[in-house]
């Protein structure tokens, strides 16, 4: 019956307390997962930025060293005078010790050869007239990027050399870009990701796709361009084979860009990964909240189901049960309680049924008074008529038998008279003489009147006192009464030798007198109604009010009696007496 409720209490409780730790750790997780994306962007631009920022710094480094070191070649063949065989000798060892460079060569203003270490290497294009009408102007000149024979980019520098603060020629150079390639390569992406340069125009001058090289970016549009110039590094999204994440920024000196690509699914691996651990921790934990509820709500509620049950119990009568919860805390605190209450409540039922059987039993001792008063009376007067009348019979012949029989009636009426007696001495509460004196005394003054009777019967009566009892305040005639009766009765009920024992010992406030003899012994249900006035096991012996008066006796002086016995064991009566006068 106590499952149902339990089971809702339990389920009750999970629902409020579930609820709220899986939304924590959900809150939680989602919150840390937006925090890390938004960390994550901002890492991935700065780093990525910084990335590209390197590169185009190197570029930069690059083509200024190039083109410092072609100008101070012009400014060393404008400060000596050499002839041309010996400037050819100076531009050949300037390439040997230059690789980033392919061709060199000196020419005049009208853009006829001078010197060259190799005379074919390059020829001017036409569209570089511009450049040297701008290098006989006294400034260097740098091409846009084109291709060679190979299809390798390059670029071609105009430096003017000075001779009596004129020009005097110019030196043309071709710049190789493949050592830009080498800055690039060394640059890792991820596994996929890499570096690329592309022109003012869009076109791709620099990467490890060689078929891209000097064809226009497929992505970027004048007005990407222009952002990019404007705007600093610049995010954008290309498609193509796949989704790629990109960013440029600008090289104002040369009017170059920088651009970093890599696949978006590479990009955001790693923050879909920490996401993905993210929501593994958060389902485990979620799954340990479930778990440590579950069991949380289990422990917190045994105790109150434990009440429950109790309450149960109480409500069917069973008030010797405990409560053992076994906590500190106030579910422990209300199991305590409980416990005092049931103590409480079971010695004030236990209270209320003695004082109600007190109550039935005075009621019925009264009842029983009045008419055993009327009966006695009456009895009484029969029984002197009969007496009167055996009187005269006596004064009469009679023969033998009929003396006989006249002996029986007299018997008889003994007897009847005796009866009676005993009968009002149980229907009249007794009125009790207190006297203080020792209890083993007292019984040792009984041992002694039934001694020849235990002898007689072969009984061997022992009796064991502690010394340390002290006096009672008793009707000693009432208490006398009780043993003579009690011991009578252990003699009666042995048919051979046995053994009585009387012991007295002190039970807290209270005298613990034990009588114990090696009798027969009694079944449960003659215990039921041992001390039921009427009841006697003597038969026609008996008149069944000799144990009714013991406890009448006793309970008189505040005290109690039982009996402990079973069949072939003999039988033990318990009388408790309060140590101090009732």
């Amino acid at each position: 019956m106590g499952s149902p409720v339990k089971k809702k209490l339990f389920y009750q409780t999970l629902a409020f307390i579930l609820p709220l730790l899986i939304f924590s750790v959900i809150l939680t997780t989602v919150a840390l997962s937006l925090a890390n994306n938004r960390f994550f962007q901002k890492t991935i631009l700065r780093d990525y930025a910084d990335i590209i920022k390197t590169a185009a710094g190197s570029i930069s480094l690059f083509l200024g060293n190039s083109r410092t070191d072609l100008e101070s070649l012009a400014l060393v063949m404008t400060s000596l005078k050499l002839d041309p065989w010996q400037k050819g000798i100076a531009l050949t060892s300037f390439l040997h010790q230059n690789p980033r460079f392919s061709a060199i060569d000196l020419i005049s203003p009208q853009g006829n050869i001078i010197t060259s270490p190799e005379p074919a290497a390059f020829s001017q294009p036409a569209d570089h007239t511009d450049l040297l009408d701008r290098a006989l102007s006294g400034r260097t000149a740098v091409s846009k990027v084109a291709a060679d024979k190979d299809g390798l980019p390059h670029m071609d520098f105009y430096v003017p050399v000075f001779r009596l603060g004129k020009v005097d020629a110019v030196l043309r150079a071709r710049l190789s870009l493949k050592f830009i390639w080498d800055i690039l390569e060394d640059i890792k992406i991820g596994k996929k990701g890499q570096v690329y340069v592309m022109d003012g125009s869009g076109r791709v001058i620099a990467h490890r796709d060689v078929r891209r090289v000097l064809q226009p970016s497929v992505v970027m549009t004048p007005e990407a361009l222009n952002a990019i110039r404007k705007a600093g590094p610049t995010e954008w999204v290309e498609k193509g084979d796949g989704v790629f994440y990109n960013l440029g920024v600008y090289i104002p000196g040369i009017d170059w860009i920088v651009a970093l690509t890599q696949p978006r699914a590479e990009v955001y691996g790693y923050l879909r990964q920490n996401i993905f651990w993210a929501a593994l921790m958060g389902l485990l934990i979620s799954t340990c909240a479930v778990f440590l509820g579950w069991r949380g709500s289990r422990r917190l509620l045994a105790p109150i189901q434990m009440l429950h049950l109790q309450v149960r119990r109480i409500g069917q009568g069973e008030l010797n049960q405990k409560v053992s919860i076994g906590r500190e805390d106030e579910i422990g605190d209300l199991g305590n309680a409980f416990n005092a209450m049931t103590d409480s409540l079971r010695k004030y039922v236990a209270q209320e049924v003695e004082t109600a059987r007190t109550l039935v039993h005075t009621k019925n001792l009264a009842a029983m008074g009045t008419m055993a008063s009327k009966v006695s009376h009456e009895m009484g007067n029969f029984l002197f008529g009969i007496q009167m009348m055996l009187n005269g019979l006596k004064k009469e012949p009679l023969t033998p038998n009929g003396l006989d029989i006249l002996e029986t009636i007299e018997t008889e009426v003994a007897q009847t008279r005796i009866f009676i007696k005993g009968f009002m001495d149980f229907a009249r509460k007794p009125a009790l003489k207190f006297t203080r004196r020792s209890l083993d005394g007292l019984i040792r003054e009984v041992l002694d009147v039934l001694r020849p009777e235990a002898d007689a019967h072969g009984t061997a009566v022992t009796l064991n006192w502690d010394p340390a009892i002290p006096p009672l305040r008793m009707d000693a005639l009432l208490m006398n009464q009780v043993f003579t009766n009690l011991l009578k009765n252990s003699l009666e009920a042995m048919d051979s030798a046995g053994k009585i024992t009387i012991t007295g010992k002190a039970a807290g406030e209270n005298i613990l007198v034990s009588v114990a003899d090696t009798g027969p012994g009694m079944d449960a249900e003659t215990l039921k109604k041992l001390f039921e006035p009427f009841f006697s096991t003597k038969g026609v012996l008996g008149n069944g009010l000799g144990l009714s008066i013991i406890k009448s006796n006793i309970e008189a002086h505040g005290g109690t009696i039982e009996c402990v016995s079973d069949p072939g064991k003999g039988a033990e009566f318990l009388i408790r007496l309060p140590m101090e006068g009732f």
